[in-house]
């Protein structure tokens, strides 16, 4: 680089395939090297990886910039840490302390080309003989930490500062900001006396963390007091959430030393749907970014003024392109709930927002759609966890931020023609009506042909509404051409909706596990922003959503709309696919689903057309996924902006 000012314009780098979990890497150069040169003909000047990877991954780094000269992959290296494993999670000093820095040093090894690592659980490794340290543009320590975890050190090791030889933390710093200076600094003295190179030094931080101060994000306990004053029944565990503006982690306090050929950066993971004080700041309501009305450039404009002259960098952002919706977002930029071309725009808005408000630049979350990953609002009804990584789940927003679809091998575009389900054999085809079924990793589909609505009934586990002589449903299907929905009987349904003891105090408090009871049929709501208390008793509504109302669409070619649950032919056929987990099918690799005491294996799906005879659907059960690899409209357009048509 030679000292020239450079915009970040990068892709974060989950490698796990599907069927398999973060640390089972692949080995294989030609694939590494492949996926490189799709990013860097994207245009991408960038990547980052967030633990050390298989060798296979820096030869192939190397092997990329060595034939690519004029168009080089920079790399954001991370050195990974779990938390202190006592109790209270404080204790990051002595034994954890030198753990941490042996991975870091291992790390800067590994990126020198000089690192024999023996076989670890959970870690890579070989022999590390490829040198990408002049392509190192950033060294990211630690992980999105925990602010509970941040406060125990805190409170745990009042006083304690740093100042090193090529790091110090400036004064006013906290203590674990002290502890982030010194394992900078110690890291840079390593590399420094083994290499005499120098890089951009920083830690993997998050707005839950950040430094500024945000009037409408209470803690836990000053929700708690603020509600019970007023005269609300607040149980003691009413929340399950970190404290998002409890304590900071600002790199703005840590800085090189006078003289340090080493340099310091802050990095964010910025999301624009979360935390809640990005919605509900007045300040972030009012601004107005290149396009228009936006919270999230506000937010980044708050970034830019506290950080002054030290560079920072988004070093995650994105939309994911789901079926499930986690979180809501003021102008629409939401946790899930997008087709991929609505992901598209909406990511490259993101990037260019960045830009704008004069930031380093952007890593976009995330090269691939990694199906081991999980999102709270819909991880308990993923079981057995073990198995998740077997299946994609299209309501899981974090499964789906990829730029690389990981997608169901063969799996059928939503188009309600008949093409793709002539191998398909019959469920029921009588006078003026049939029905066939087919299963994949990520949907039951139907194929109906007949009158008008659909109304069908599904059954998966016993118990549920008696619709018929010996056939209990737990679900209830409807659909015509103006829309259609889902309903769940409602002892089934696994939320129930409870208050604090005054109006507009009302919330969904999750069961665990169920069972059917015999109706009546509800509708499957979900909560995915609850209501929330800002530090001067303002109270924000809870914002919810109905699961189970059925949207009408298409999938383009080539591409998916998964917010597209079913699709009318010109022929008159209707085309429906159901995600997995709006049946509640908790692993669909493995037939199993929800139910009390806890999920039960089940032989299929049985199936009960109004005014038939009950069908009964089952499909073979997998141990490994099969699966193909697409380049979704993401792709394209961050090409488009970062390199020209």
């Amino acid at each position: 680089m030679e000292g020239k000012p450079l915009t970040v314009r990068g892709v974060n780098l989950g490698v796990a395939l599907p069927g398999r979990f973060p640390a089972e890497f692949p080995e294989e150069v030609w694939l590494y090297r492949a996926w490189l040169e799709l990013l860097s003909r994207m245009g991408a000047n960038a990547v980052r990886v967030y633990t050390l990877l298989p060798p296979a991954f820096y030869r192939a780094l190397l092997g990329h910039n060595l034939a690519h000269p004029e168009r080089p992959l920079y790399l954001f290296q991370g050195v990974w840490t779990e938390l202190p494993e006592e109790e209270g999670y404080g204790d990051w000093e002595g034994p954890f302390l030198e753990k941490f820095l042996l991975e870091g040093r291992e790390v800067l090894d590994a990126l020198h080309g000089n690192l024999r690592r023996p076989p670890r659980p959970g870690h890579a490794h070989g022999d590390y003989t490829a040198d990408v340290s002049p392509w190192t543009l950033g060294l990211l320590v630690g992980r999105e930490f925990e602010p509970y975890s941040v406060a125990a050190y805190n409170e745990r090791h009042p006083g304690r500062a740093y100042r090193g030889r090529f790091v110090e933390a400036l004064p006013g710093a906290s203590p674990f900001e002290a502890y982030i200076a010194e394992v900078l600094d110690r890291l840079a003295q390593y590399e420094w006396e083994a290499y005499g190179t120098a890089r951009p030094l920083s830690v993997s931080n998050w707005p839950t963390l950040d430094p500024l101060h945000h009037p409408t994000e209470s803690t836990r306990e000053e929700e708690k007091a603020l509600r019970r004053a007023r005269g609300e029944r607040v149980p003691e565990e009413a929340v399950k959430e970190y404290n998002n503006d409890q304590v900071s982690l600002d790199m703005a306090k840590i800085r090189p030393r006078p003289g340090s050929p080493f340099t310091t950066f802050a990095n964010y993971h910025a999301y624009p749907y979360y935390p809640d004080f990005m919605n509900l700041d007045p300040t972030y309501r009012k601004a107005v970014g290149p396009f228009g009305p936006s919270n999230y450039f506000g937010y980044l404009q708050d970034l830019k003024r506290h950080h002054g002259d030290q560079p920072v960098l988004i070093g995650e952002t994105g939309v994911p392109s789901s079926r499930g919706l986690a979180h809501f977002q003021a102008q629409g930029f939401h946790h899930g709930g997008h087709s991929e071309e609505a992901q598209a725009a909406i990511d490259a808005r993101l990037v260019q927002e960045v830009e704008a408000a004069g930031l380093a630049g952007t890593l976009i979350f995330a090269f691939l759609d990694e199906w081991f990953k999980k999102n709270w609002l819909f991880m308990d009804l993923e079981y057995p966890p073990e198995r998740d990584p077997l299946w994609h789940n299209l309501l899981d927003p974090e499964e789906n931020y990829g730029l690389l679809a990981a997608a169901a091998k063969d799996a059928f575009r939503l188009n309600g023609r008949a093409e793709e389900w002539e191998g398909v054999p019959f469920l029921l085809r009588e006078e003026g009506r049939f029905l066939k079924a087919h299963a994949d990793p990520e949907y039951l589909w139907l194929l109906y042909w007949g009158p008008l609505p659909l109304r069908l009934y599904l059954d998966t586990v016993p118990g549920g509404v008696p619709v018929a002589e010996g056939f209990g449903a737990e679900f209830s299907l409807e659909i015509g051409p103006e829309g259609g929905r889902l309903l769940v009987e409602k002892g089934y349904y696994p939320y129930e909706e409870r208050s604090h003891g005054l109006p507009g105090t009302e919330f969904l408090l999750f069961r665990g596990f169920t069972k059917p009871g015999e109706g009546p049929f509800v509708p499957f709501v979900l909560e995915p922003n609850r209501r929330r208390t800002g530090r001067d008793g303002t109270d924000y509504p809870r914002q919810t959503y109905e699961l189970g109302a059925l949207k009408r669409g298409e999938d383009p070619e080539g591409a998916r709309d998964p917010t597209a649950d079913y699709a009318l032919g010109p022929e008159g056929l209707l085309e429906v696919r159901l995600p997995w987990g709006m049946l509640l099918v908790t692993d669909p690799s493995r037939p199993t689903a929800w139910y009390a005491p806890e999920p039960l294996p089940i032989t299929g799906v049985n199936l009960l057309l109004e005014g038939g005879k009950p069908l009964r659907f089952a499909w073979p059960s997998w141990e490994a996924p099969a699966f193909t690899l697409r380049l979704k409209p993401l792709y394209h357009r961050l090409k488009d902006l970062w390199q020209g048509p």
